[in-house]
């Protein structure tokens, strides 16, 4: 009966437990940005080298067509 009544009249967690929840759930969100941010400087670095390679490869194309 104990079990059924928890169910449909659930207490409200105390401070305590509503700030461990909070906190499990702000280490989720840090984890979830810092790959987020992993991902972004991948992408800034592969752009960084493709930008290169193709200056080089337009410097190298110009200055032979001369």
């Amino acid at each position: 009966m104990k079990k059924l009544m928890k169910l449909l009249f659930p207490t409200k967690p105390t401070p305590l437990e509503a700030a461990a929840r909070e906190l499990i759930e702000a280490e989720h969100a840090k984890l979830e940005a810092q790959s987020g941010a992993e991902y972004a400087n991948a992408l800034v670095q592969y752009n960084d080298k493709r930008i290169t390679r193709l200056l080089k490869f337009i410097n190298e194309a110009t200055s032979e067509g001369q």
